[in-house]
């Protein structure tokens, strides 16, 4: 029987029964998290950590501390993801936003261009996370940036002739690796953008020429979600970057 469409879809393993026998040491951070798999622009970067109130390298990743906000970077695919939040007190509470790059698979999309996701598919493994066959994400009111459909692959070079042709008969937009097991380990939506930098053709992955471009898209759709991003007037001096015991 498929879940009713007015219910939200099971919630994942971010709220277990019982508490982990592994509990390790947790951060507290702002209200929200922003995360980002990869700045393919170093000055953005540079910029944000010369802003950030502080700054903690862990896992191999980097959180960067603001008033309002934390941004997690530095990671692929959804097992380092998942590692990374485990570590985040209060993850349950937290507002997330995600900001990424993907491949282009519907024909309306020729260059690089931010898009807002407003439904995550699973394939591959990501089928046996939850018997839904898309899970919906937030919407962002800023209307310059499409709305799309999204397949989460579980490892890279999944994609092959016979893969592309099965989600463009599924409808889906674009290719990424994190946002369908974030869904359903959250279970609640967030908001994503992702920004497309490639096109996946049965030929081959075509990657999109103009970087400078693709640049400005991520850095339009980053300023994008600090715009969104509510003034939390219930959590004044929020600690951040702190240690919870």
């Amino acid at each position: 029987m498929k879940p009713s469409p007015t219910r939200p879809a099971r919630r994942g393993p971010s709220r277990p029964a019982q508490a982990g026998l592994f509990r390790p040491r947790q951060f507290a951070t702002p209200p929200t998290l922003i995360l980002i798999p990869h700045f393919s622009d170093p000055a953005l970067r540079e910029e944000l950590q010369r802003q950030a109130l502080q700054r903690h390298e862990f896992l191999h990743s980097t959180l960067l501390a603001f008033d309002r906000f934390a941004i997690i970077s530095g990671f692929l695919g959804y097992p380092h993801l998942l590692t990374l939040l485990g570590l985040v007190a209060g993850l349950e509470e937290k507002e997330v936003f995600f900001l990424g790059s993907a491949g282009a698979l519907a024909p309306r999309f020729q260059e690089p261009q931010a898009v807002q996701v407003k439904e995550i598919a699973p394939s591959a493994v990501f089928r046996h996370f939850s018997r839904a066959g898309a899970l919906p994400l937030k919407r962002f009111s800023d209307r310059s940036f499409p709305a799309a459909r999204g397949v989460s692959v579980d490892v890279i070079q999944r994609e092959t002739p016979a893969w592309l042709a099965r989600q463009r008969r599924r409808r889906a937009e674009f290719v990424e690796m994190e946002l369908f097991p974030l869904r359903w380990f959250l279970g609640r939506p967030f908001h994503a953008l992702v920004v497309l930098s490639d096109r996946v053709e049965p030929s081959g992955i075509r990657p999109f020429p103009d970087r400078q471009r693709f640049n400005g898209e991520f850095r339009r759709a980053f300023h994008a979600i600090t715009r969104c991003i509510p003034h939390e007037e219930s959590h004044p001096g929020t600690p951040v970057l702190r240690r919870s015991r």
